[in-house]
């Protein structure tokens, strides 16, 4: 469900909880400090009072409930720097192979491109169909160095439905 609907809308509307969070934290601060206060001013003498003990409670509820959240958010977060980070090495990687694969390609149409007086395949009866062999076997050559040494990784294989790592 949340799969299909991951965008940056919604780490937009993270980060404001994120934020939201730290202002509720930093507005806790004061009242902590000021329930410290109160105890070291007036010892055990404070401590016994029923509407104190409550209040320190709920003081200590919703600061472990601030940094159970805080915690929450990060992981969230974290999980989402992985996800980019990750979709963005399998762009990169797949564009490193396509342009590895198609070098030989452009360097070859580019050599034969060039006007220069004297080039002897030119006048050759299968010159043509030479060059064209030469550019299919140099792709495929290519191809089969990288998958042999494993560096097309699965940029071939079809991603799995549901998969945070399409």
């Amino acid at each position: 469900m949340f799969i299909k609907k991951n965008e940056t809308s919604i780490l937009d509307k993270i980060y404001k909880r994120r934020h939201e969070l730290l202002v509720w934290k930093s507005l806790l601060i004061p009242v902590k400090e000021v329930k410290i206060g109160i105890e070291e001013a007036f010892l055990e003498d404070v401590n016994k009072g029923e509407i104190f003990k409550r209040t320190c409670k709920r003081i200590e509820r919703a600061i472990e409930l601030i940094n159970e959240y805080e915690h929450e958010i990060d992981s969230i977060i974290n999980l989402e720097e992985v996800i980019s980070s990750h979709r963005g090495n399998e762009i990169m990687k797949t564009l490193t192979v396509i342009t590895t694969i198609f070098t030989p390609l452009m360097a070859l149409g580019a050599l034969w491109g060039m006007n220069f007086k004297f080039m002897p395949e030119l006048e050759w009866k299968y010159g043509y169909l030479l060059s064209l062999f030469l550019i299919v076997v140099s792709t495929i050559g290519f191809y089969g160095y990288l998958k042999m040494k494993g560096w097309t990784g699965d940029l071939l294989k079809s991603s799995k439905k549901g998969s945070f790592f399409k």
